[in-house]
C-alpha cells in the first residue's frame, strides 16, 4: 500500500489550537486590563472570529481524512479511529481544489460508509502548485479504466 495523503497535524490540530488559543488570549487580556468595560467590541470580536473560525474549520479542514492509502484496486480511507475502503469502481466524481490551502482532493462514492459518501484528503505538497496534481490525473484515469472493465 502506498500512502496517497498528506500531513494534516498542521492543518487540522496546530493551526487551529493557535487561532482559538490567540482568541483566548485575547479575551481573557481584555477582560483583566479592562478593555472589554471601555468597548463591548472587545468582547464582540474575538466570539465573532471563534464562531468564524469554528464554521470555517469544520467544513474545509475537519473533514480531511487523516491518511489515505492506495491499494490498487481501492483507496483505504482513515479518519480518527475510523476505516473506510472505496473501490475504484465505486468513485462517481473526483473533485480539486488546487488554489487553497491545503489542496483538497475530493472523492464522491456511491454508497456511504464509516466515515461518509464524500471523502477528502489532501495530497502531498508539491514544489509547483500550479502545474496539476498528478496524483488526481492518475486516480481519473484509474477510475476510469475501472469503470469500463
Amino acid at each position: 500500500m502506498k500512502k496517497i495523503s498528506g500531513t494534516t497535524f498542521y492543518f487540522k490540530k496546530l493551526f487551529p489550537s493557535i487561532w482559538f488559543g490567540f482568541l483566548t488570549l485575547f479575551l481573557l487580556t481584555s477582560l483583566i486590563a479592562g478593555a472589554a468595560k471601555e468597548s463591548l467590541m472587545f468582547l464582540v470580536m474575538p466570539v465573532f472570529m471563534a464562531a468564524f473560525g469554528f464554521f470555517f474549520f469544520k467544513n474545509l479542514l475537519w473533514d480531511l481524512a487523516d491518511e489515505v492509502y492506495d491499494d490498487g484496486d481501492s483507496l483505504l480511507f482513515r479518519k480518527g479511529g475510523k476505516e473506510q475502503k472505496v473501490l475504484l469502481k465505486d468513485i462517481v466524481n473526483i473533485s480539486y481544489n488546487q488554489m487553497s490551502s491545503p489542496e483538497r482532493i475530493i472523492l464522491h462514492v456511491r454508497s456511504g460508509g464509516a466515515i461518509g459518501k464524500e471523502l477528502a484528503f489532501n495530497p502531498p505538497m508539491r514544489l509547483n502548485p500550479f502545474s496539476k496534481n498528478p496524483i488526481v490525473t492518475e486516480l481519473i484515469e484509474r477510475v476510469d479504466r475501472a469503470r469500463n472493465t
